[in-house]
C-alpha cells in the first residue's frame, strides 16, 4: 500500500508541476503554490476514493479554484484537458518496456514505483519542451469557443475508455484493439473536419476583409482623381485670376488690386478647403494595408458625419507586434464609439493619431464629449472592444481611457521589443 500511495502522490506533485509550466495566468507565485498544493491533496484524495474515475471531479476542482468566475473561460479548460493527456501518456507509452523489467503487475515496490515516476516526469518535461518550441500555448489562448475543449475531451475519453475495456476484458484484446482503431481513425476524420473548417472560415473572413479593404481604397482612389480634376480646373482658373490681377497691378488701379485680390484668396480657400488634403493627411505613412484600409473607412464615416477630424501618423508604419485582424477589431469598435457619441454634437471633434518612440507604438483614439447632463454611457460601450481577453492574450498590449470635461481619450499602446505574433 505503502509504494502505491507513494506514485499517486508523485504523480500528482508531477501533474501540477508541468500544469504550473504551461498554463500562464496572472496569480502571484504565492498563490499558485498554496492553490496548487491544496489541488494535489484534493486529487490524491478522490483518486484514492474512486481510482480512475475521478478525473472528472479533480477537473472540475481546478477549474474552480483557478476560475471562480461565471464567464467560460476555454484557454483553462483545454490547459487542464490537455494535461490529463500528458499524464495518460507519460503512464501508457513507457508501459511496454516497464512490464519487461517488471512483468508481474500485482506486485509493487518502492523501486518500481520510483521508476515509474521518474519516466513519467521525463515524458512530461520532454513535452513542455516541445510545448514551448512550437508554441503551442498561443494556439490555445486563441481558442475562444468550445470546439477544442470538445475535441480534446473526447479524445482522453476514448483513449481511457479503451484503456479500462483492455484491462476487464483481455480474453477480447484483438477485438477491443481493432475497434479502438476504427475510433482512432474517427478522432482523426473528425480533427481533419475541424481544421478544414477552421481554414475555411479564415478563408471567408479574410476574403470579406480583403473585399472591404479593396472597397475603401476605391473610395480613396476616386478622391484623389476629384481631386486632381479639380486640381486642374483650378490650375486654369487660377492663371487667369493672376492674368487680370496682373492687369490691374500694370493700371495701378488699388481699389480694383484689392478686389481682384480678395477675390483669388476666396476662390483658393474654397478649393482647398474642399479638398482630401486634410482628410487623409499622413495616411501615406501607414504602410500596412490592413490598418491603411481601417483608416481610409474610419476618415470616410467621420466626414459623411460631418465630424471635424484630425489624422497623423509621422512615421511609417509597416508591421505591429500583435495579430493584425485582432488589433483592426480593436481599433474599429474604438472608432465607432468615437463617431457614435461625437455624431450627436454641432461642433463634435475627433482626434486620431499613430505614434512610434522608445519601443513603444501607440494608437490614439480621442473624441469631444457632449455638453449633455450624462455620457456616462461613452464607457459603458468598452466591453464590446474585448479587453480583458486581449490583455491576457498580449502582455505587450496596454490600454488605457480617460475623460474629463472636454475629451474622452482611449490610447492603445503596443511595446514593440520581443514582438509576440
Amino acid at each position: 500500500m505503502g509504494p502505491h500511495l507513494l506514485r499517486i502522490f508523485l504523480a500528482w506533485i508531477i501533474f501540477y508541476y508541468i500544469f504550473n509550466l504551461i498554463y500562464h495566468s496572472d496569480l502571484s507565485p504565492k498563490y499558485r503554490i498554496g492553490i496548487y498544493s491544496f489541488l494535489t491533496v484534493i486529487s490524491v484524495v478522490i483518486n484514492i476514493l474512486l481510482a480512475g474515475y475521478g478525473f472528472i471531479f479533480i477537473a472540475l476542482a481546478i477549474y474552480f479554484c483557478l476560475w471562480p468566475k461565471r464567464s467560460n473561460n476555454y484557454y483553462l479548460i483545454n490547459i487542464i484537458l490537455l494535461n490529463f493527456l500528458v499524464k495518460f501518456f507519460a503512464i501508457i507509452i513507457p508501459s511496454p518496456v516497464l512490464m519487461h523489467f517488471y512483468p508481474h503487475p500485482n506486485t509493487t515496490t518502492y523501486e518500481m514505483n520510483w521508476i515509474i515516476v521518474l519516466v513519467e516526469f521525463i515524458f512530461s518535461v520532454a513535452f513542455v519542451y516541445f510545448y514551448n518550441f512550437f508554441k503551442l500555448n498561443n494556439f490555445f489562448q486563441s481558442r475562444r469557443t468550445a470546439m477544442t475543449s470538445i475535441l480534446l475531451a473526447y479524445i482522453y475519453i476514448i483513449f481511457y475508455m479503451f484503456l479500462l475495456f483492455m484491462q476487464h476484458f483481455q480474453a477480447y484484446a484483438p477485438l477491443i484493439i481493432g475497434i479502438f482503431f476504427l475510433i482512432l481513425l474517427q478522432c482523426l476524420f473528425i480533427i481533419i473536419i475541424f481544421s478544414v473548417t477552421r481554414r475555411r472560415q479564415k478563408k471567408v473572413f479574410q476574403d470579406q476583409f480583403s473585399e472591404e479593404q479593396v472597397k475603401n481604397l476605391k473610395l480613396y482612389t476616386d478622391q484623389l482623381e476629384h481631386d486632381q480634376l479639380k486640381l486642374r480646373h483650378f490650375k486654369h482658373d487660377y492663371k487667369n485670376l493672376l492674368f487680370s490681377l496682373k492687369t490691374v497691378a500694370d493700371d495701378k488701379d488699388y481699389q480694383a488690386m484689392i478686389s481682384a485680390l480678395d477675390k483669388l484668396e476666396n476662390y483658393s480657400d474654397d478649393y482647398l478647403n474642399n479638398l482630401s488634403m486634410d482628410l487623409y493627411k499622413d495616411l501615406n505613412n501607414v504602410k500596412n494595408p490592413y490598418l491603411k484600409s481601417l483608416f481610409i473607412s474610419k476618415l470616410n464615416k467621420i466626414n459623411h458625419y460631418h465630424i471635424r477630424s484630425f489624422f497623423n501618423c509621422s512615421e511609417k508604419l509597416d508591421s505591429v507586434p500583435i495579430n493584425i485582424f485582432d488589433l483592426v477589431k480593436l481599433l474599429n469598435q474604438a472608432i465607432d464609439n468615437a463617431i457614435l457619441f461625437t455624431k450627436r454634437q454641432e461642433a463634435g471633434k475627433i482626434q486620431l493619431a499613430i505614434t512610434k518612440e522608445d519601443r513603444q507604438l501607440a494608437f490614439l483614439i480621442n473624441n469631444t464629449v457632449a455638453n449633455l447632463p450624462t455620457t456616462e454611457r461613452e464607457q459603458d460601450y468598452l466591453d464590446l472592444l474585448n479587453i480583458k481577453n486581449l490583455k491576457k492574450k498580449y502582455p505587450n498590449l496596454f490600454i488605457q481611457y480617460s475623460k474629463n470635461d472636454k475629451w474622452f481619450r482611449f490610447h492603445i499602446t503596443l511595446i514593440t521589443q520581443g514582438d509576440k505574433k
